[in-house]
């Protein structure tokens, strides 16, 4: 278990993902200015309407893009691995402390399962026009990868995080591609659009 600065935000950060955020508040900017010291990370959990939720994910600080004289900042930071907060106490200005354990997947995936992911992913590419760099997009892997630019309600990746089984990821992309496809096969106004 390790302890870790948690940041609780209304917005779910994953593995890989990069996320700009801008940095104000007293406690959070003392958080920053740490973990640019250390390059330790810091983890981001989501808090909405319910509370904060118990399944985060860490990130790690890989661009400063501005410190204001005012002791803000404006940061990008890229989703490391989720973990999971067991305890927590906050500190005298309000800053939480978690003790998380990381969670890990199980590795074995069908291949059968993992072409259909990406075979969804390059076709929805090609539709959507956006053919450069082909050859990163071909070797994505793993769950996360293959979501790492996709804008998804925080409901939707709060579970992607949430479920650490590769497999059911893979499972619950494959849905959101199936039914993005059908979005990009047939315009807004219900008219397919032509494959030239």
């Amino acid at each position: 278990m390790d302890n870790m600065p948690l940041f609780p935000l209304n917005i779910v950060a994953v593995p890989k993902e990069r996320i700009p955020l801008h940095i104000f508040e007293p406690r959070y900017k003392r958080m920053i200015k740490d973990s640019i010291k250390t390059g330790d990370p810091f983890g981001i959990v989501l808090k909405d309407d319910k509370g904060v939720k118990s399944i985060g994910c860490s990130v790690k600080i890989i661009r400063v893009l501005r410190e204001h004289p005012t002791g803000e900042y404006d940061i990008i930071v890229q989703g490391q691995q989720c973990f999971r907060i067991k305890d927590k106490v906050q500190e005298n200005d309000q800053l939480w402390i978690g003790n998380v354990t990381y969670l890990e997947d199980q590795e074995s995936v069908p291949a059968d399962l993992l072409e259909k992911t990406r075979d969804q992913y390059l076709h929805i590419l090609l539709k959507l026009g956006l053919n450069e760099d082909m050859e990163r997009h071909i070797s994505k892997s793993r769950s996360f990868d293959f979501i790492e630019f996709i804008n998804l309600p925080n409901k939707i990746k709060q579970q992607l995080i949430e479920t650490n089984d590769e497999n059911q990821r893979l499972e619950i992309i494959n849905r959101i591609f199936t039914g993005a496809m059908t979005m990009v096969s047939f315009g807004t106004n219900g008219q397919q659009i032509s494959e030239a």
